[in-house]
């Protein structure tokens, strides 16, 4: 394996940030140039980090490129790497947003969003599929109970305005009660090794805490000077460490949380947050960049972006050498089973309330239905949809 210089690996992560569109792409280009272009670690190890990525909360894509970071140059690499990775994103979410809350009002930006809006009721919907094939691969016995949870979720949340955290854990709770049990788990071979490991920081050594104190440092300037911003880092860090199973599984959270609860943004700019993160390269995740962006400008985006990454960057550190041991504790399956079930029936709810606001007439019922059919039939790029739905809109409305 080759060893790679710092510089190296920040331009790679800037790389496949600027290009890599939707998750599992940017996943296989990750995995094109790091394991087979570049042979930085190999296939193997790849593929553990990733599959213990998908049990840790946050970005799947921002945990492997910290993992690797660090792993090739220690506590540098770790940041360095996963922030280069979001930079791109960060930086034209930050721009669109700046653009949208500026010019939101005139006639052609509103009719672009008429036909996005319905476009992103169809993503989700896409997303949820996409979720509950992963959920419940095939069809037997075991299914149903992951449905009652996903039923439970969507009913607490929808109908009778539960807490969306208690909902959460309530989920986790019953998928540990519903599939501890039934036997479906033992069913899995268990692999034989798994190598996924992560020097810990030795102490006294200062070298390898100078980073995280440079970030701490710069962060705690910030809150201290810009009022507000520990509200928006705190908000969306909490948020970071409860979303399980990538992306779209933080929109009801964010909803929840950010629209509900802060009002810092309504429905309809959250829904066109959403889309406009579509647009741009990166994780979706990338959306809290535009509500930090309306919150408290360009500090508020950068601390936002900082908030929602930094529990999965912390999650990778922390169990790395724990990988083989936590992936394959029943207990840990099963929970984690039982909150991504949960989190299908928030990803409904979030569907049902975009489906209501965003589909109002004929010409959003059009693009919605067209976009359904194209997302879970053609299984095509979704960039080229987008580009396409806002030609259409500009026509429609």
């Amino acid at each position: 394996m080759k060893r790679p210089t710092l510089l190296e690996i920040v331009k790679t992560a800037l790389y496949i940030g600027t290009i890599g569109y939707g998750g599992p792409a940017i996943l296989a280009l990750m995995k094109k140039v790091i394991v087979h272009d570049k042979v930085w670690i190999s296939e193997e190890e790849f593929m553990n980090v990733l599959s213990l990525s998908q049990i840790l909360p946050g970005s799947v894509g921002v945990t492997v490129f910290g993992y690797i970071g660090h792993k090739l140059r220690k506590p540098w690499g770790g940041i360095l790497a996963p922030f280069l990775f979001v930079l791109p994103a960060m930086i034209a979410i930050t721009a669109l947003a700046w653009a949208y809350f500026t010019y939101g009002n005139l006639k052609f930006v509103h009719s672009i969003f008429m036909g996005l809006g319905a476009l992103v009721v169809a993503l989700l919907i896409n997303a949820t599929l996409i979720m509950g094939k992963s959920v419940f691969p095939k069809i037997d016995r075991y299914p149903y109970k992951g449905i009652t949870i996903a039923a439970l979720s969507f009913l607490g949340i929808t109908f009778l305005h539960w807490n969306i955290v208690y909902i959460i854990l309530i989920s986790g709770v019953f998928g540990a009660l519903f599939f501890y049990f039934s036997g479906e788990f033992e069913q899995e071979k268990m692999p034989g090794h798994l190598k996924v490991e992560i020097d810990v920081p030795k102490a006294g050594k200062l070298h390898n805490y100078l980073p995280l104190l440079l970030m701490t440092g710069v962060l705690a300037t910030i809150f201290w000077f810009v009022a507000g911003t520990w509200i928006i880092f705190a908000t969306f860090l909490k948020i970071g460490a409860l979303a399980f199973g990538g992306g779209f599984t933080a929109i009801p959270l964010i909803q929840h949380v950010v629209v509900n609860g802060m009002h810092w943004l309504n429905l309809t700019a959250f829904r066109d947050g959403i889309a406009l993160g579509q647009i741009t390269p990166g994780p979706v995740f990338i959306t809290a960049t535009f509500i930090g962006f309306k919150v408290k400008g360009i500090i508020g985006a950068l601390v936002a972006t900082i908030g929602i990454f930094t529990p999965s960057l912390a999650a990778i550190i922390l169990v790395g050498r724990a990988h083989a041991k936590i992936k394959n504790l029943k207990i840990v399956k099963v929970t984690i089973k039982g909150f991504l079930s949960g989190f299908i029936g928030l990803l409904l709810a979030v569907v049902y309330q975009f489906g209501v606001h965003s589909l109002i007439n004929w010409q959003t019922w059009m693009i919605f239905s067209l976009s359904t059919a194209y997302l879970i039939g053609w299984k095509k790029d979704a960039i080229w949809l987008i580009l396409g739905i806002i030609c259409v809109s500009l026509l429609l409305f």
